[in-house]
């Protein structure tokens, strides 16, 4: 069974496909642009043409923003079944446990925004968008006003504010209309404004790229590049506590090849991202500072598929991780080089035309160079999309990824988290959608330091929204948003609750 289009289609984008499966938030304390968990935006449909990727994160087993193969290509490898995603908010996705909860953010300028082709008709089964020769052109415009009790998500102790915002996200996107090869442009922009809290105004960028070169039939190479401008925001997991949040420049390239033998696919690529990080304002001495944090992160990967039928794939995923930080020694004297290395085993099952689930299981271990240590854990993933019940679907997620730390005494975080999003059409013009994850952040000491105990950090975040579609191209609602951040470090480690109330406008041409 099928969500119909014309029930809760509240904004199609042709932008978003199985990223919004593997990756990842809203926008308030300025203000990373990828969709928090519990987080909620504009619902947006994949397209019919998109295909799960590897068990990829939007971060890797060791802290790499991993990409998988197949989320970098406009269309996906035939290896595993073409699943048409249902109809689900932007901004409900779980699988990133280091963003917090920002009013305003939609999927669209979240994670590595894979430029994934597909289908462009309207909630009614009307075309969206306009010809350009081969190409068509997707604009759109989100608007959100709302109010934030606790703008620097800090405790009743430090003294809490609480202000209005505004947010306002526009994008273009241009896909194209080829019969083979493809190619994929995104231009996109996220601007906050907060009325008693002006150090917590951002502007955020995206400027992206991919597409595909078909050498034959059973065989082709994808690539993905361009340029990501995200804000940190405070009290999200990972981020030392600032004035002003730090920005973070990246700049991802990531190039794959694909081969079909029979049953048998083979995929095999790597990845080169570029961090830069800018400071507006003294960080705590807890955490590391933007040109300590600079680096290159690489990553090279192999995925062997095998089809045991036409609804169910196995795989196995090896891959290589390197970091290297432009500050060999930092501040404190520590070298944070490191070198990884993750097997992860899963399969992906096609339950239903619009219902897919994806689960691995691996190892995965991170060295860190100048005697650093060793940290090495089990890891596991679970994503996917449920809609036995046409009105209801439901995306539940699981992640355990090993991450780089921003904090001075710790040099990485073992994150987990545990969600779900979800999305009810309750009438033809009114759709509930929501969500809720439970997140853990496990510091890991620098080897060495005297009376540096290990740190765990919790984070609970909750959203519930009412969207009204009031033409197909125009859709509004009020939607509240829910985060609780706490730790077993009570001087250092976060401690606060924060509610967002806002009102959403969404709007497509």
């Amino acid at each position: 069974m099928i969500i119909r289009a014309h029930r809760v289609q509240l904004i199609w984008s042709p932008l978003v496909g199985w990223v919004l499966l593997t990756c990842t938030t809203p926008q308030a304390a300025a203000q990373i642009v990828v969709t928090p968990p519990g987080g909620v935006t504009a619902p947006v449909a994949a397209p019919d043409n998109v295909t799960p990727a590897s068990p990829a994160g939007p971060t890797g087993a060791t802290g790499f923003p991993t990409v998988a193969p197949s989320e970098l290509s406009i269309t996906p490898p035939p290896a595993a079944p073409a699943v048409p995603l249902p109809v689900l908010p932007a901004g409900t996705t779980v699988q990133n446990p280091s963003t917090q909860l920002v009013p305003g953010t939609s999927d669209i300028v979240g994670g590595y925004g894979t430029l994934v082709g597909g289908g462009g008709a309207a909630p009614g089964g009307e075309e969206t968008g306009y010809t350009l020769g081969s190409f068509r052109l997707y604009p759109q415009l989100e608007v959100t006003v709302g109010y934030d009790t606790n703008v620097f998500a800090q405790s009743a102790s430090q003294g809490i504010v609480a202000s209005p915002y505004t947010s306002i996200q526009p994008s273009l996107s241009l896909r194209s209309d080829w019969l083979n090869n493809s190619l994929g442009l995104l231009l996109s922009g996220g601007f906050g404004f907060y009325s008693a809290a002006p150090t917590q105004n951002y502007q955020n960028y995206i400027a992206l790229a991919d597409g595909r070169f078909d050498i034959r039939e059973d065989t082709y190479v994808t690539w993905s590049g361009g340029f990501k401008r995200t804000t940190e925001a405070l009290g999200s997991p990972n981020v030392a506590f600032a004035q002003a949040p730090t920005v973070d420049d990246t700049f991802p390239f990531t190039a794959t090849l694909y081969h079909r033998f029979n049953r048998l696919t083979v995929e095999a690529g790597g990845t080169i991202t570029r961090y830069l990080f800018t400071d507006y304002s003294t960080i705590t001495s807890q955490g590391l500072s933007g040109p300590e944090r600079d680096r290159f992160e690489y990553e090279e990967r192999i995925r062997f598929g095998y089809d045991l039928s036409d609804d169910v794939t196995f795989y196995l995923a090896p891959s290589l991780k390197q970091i290297r930080y432009d500050e060999y020694v930092d501040s404190s004297g520590q070298i944070r080089n490191a070198d990884g290395a993750t097997i992860n085993v899963g399969a992906m099952w096609k339950l239903s035309p619009t219902s897919i689930l994806d689960g691995s299981v691996g190892y995965t271990s991170q060295t860190t160079q100048g005697g650093g240590g060793t940290t090495g854990d089990f890891t596991f993933g679970l994503r996917g999309s449920w809609n036995g019940y046409e009105p209801l679907t439901i995306r539940p997620t699981i992640t355990r990824d090993i991450n780089q730390s921003a904090l001075s005494n710790y040099k990485n975080t073992v994150s987990t988290t545990f969600g779900f999003d979800f999305a009810y059409v309750l009438h033809s013009d009114w759709t509930a959608i929501g969500g809720a994850s439970y997140t853990t952040e496990q510091y890991q000491p620098v080897e060495g330091l005297a009376g540096v105990p290990p740190r765990t950090d919790t984070f609970v975040r909750g959203s519930l929204g009412l969207l009204y579609t009031i033409r197909p191209q125009v859709q509004i609602g009020p939607v509240f948003e829910y985060t609780q951040g706490s730790s077993t470090d009570p001087v250092n480690g976060p401690s606060y609750s924060r509610e967002l109330f806002s009102i959403r406008l969404i709007a497509r041409p």
